[in-house]
């Protein structure tokens, strides 16, 4: 027979006996945060005098004795209770009211994300470095690496070649309008009596190549004979021409279309 010894063991005798199931705690009283706000109104709505009576009554003359049901009576005013929580909803429209119920607009907002998503731009990543070959990122712009140009004295100033560029546009500018100002103008009148003249010289100038139109050889043989008739012939068309234009028209404006440049 061999003998066992443990001498490693978890069995304790103090835990045989059963304890008691412990009970949990009560949670705390639920409290409305109205509760003084109802206080307030049930005492402001009770009768101050209903079994005290009032504190001052008025006293018979001594002239007067008393008698049956000659007191005097008063009766309790029952005023409105005063409400002081003025945060309560409306009341439920009923079903017969018309207009009291409004109708809901009905949005897909599974939509409306997408349209905003769509819309957004995305946002701009800060530029960063690492230092260090396991990845350390640090802010760029505040190490020191990128030069700032704010700090410059010329920063938000214009440069001097556009002042220069600005100042000989206006100078430019003004010359313009002297020059305009200081030219004559293109279109001139003619008077009646020059009018008249131009008539008259006209008139004489056609007489004179009528003459010699009329002083021509018959017999138009040769190239220059030709030649000279067809020419006559033009002046006095173009003569006809501008006679009928002057009589015709009685106002007359000359335009120079190409004005003479300045030496």
């Amino acid at each position: 027979m061999s003998i066992v010894n443990i001498y490693i063991h978890d069995e304790n005798i103090y835990n045989v006996e059963k304890k008691p199931p412990e009970k949990p705690p009560k949670p705390p009283l639920y409290h409305s945060r109205f509760e003084h706000q109802v206080r307030q109104e049930t005492k402001s709505c009770k009768d101050a005098h209903r079994t005290m009576g009032f504190s001052k009554i008025p006293l018979p003359g001594p002239n007067e004795f008393l008698k049956k049901n000659c007191g005097p009576r008063y009766r309790a005013t029952k005023s409105a209770p005063v409400r002081l929580c003025t945060s309560h909803k409306p009341p439920v429209p009923k079903p017969n009211e018309s207009g009291a119920c409004q109708v809901l607009k009905v949005v897909d907002f599974k939509k409306e994300n997408i349209k905003k998503v769509v819309a957004t731009s995305p946002k701009k990543a800060r530029p960063r470095y690492a230092d260090t070959r396991k990845g350390d990122f640090h802010d760029l712009e505040r190490s020191g690496l990128m030069p700032i140009y704010m700090c410059r004295p010329k920063f938000g100033k214009v440069p001097q070649y556009l002042m220069r560029r600005k100042k000989d546009l206006a100078a430019q500018k003004e010359r313009l309008i002297e020059d305009c100002a200081q030219q004559k103008p293109r279109c001139t009148y003619i008077s009646q009596e020059e009018r008249v003249e131009l008539l008259k010289g006209l008139k004489k100038n056609w007489e004179k190549l009528q003459q010699e139109y009329q002083s021509l050889p018959l017999l138009t043989d040769t190239v220059p004979k030709m030649i000279r008739k067809a020419k006559l012939e033009n002046n006095l068309k173009q003569l006809e021409k501008d006679i009928l234009t002057i009589e015709n028209n009685p106002y007359i404006y000359l335009y120079d279309d190409e004005p003479k440049e300045a030496a």
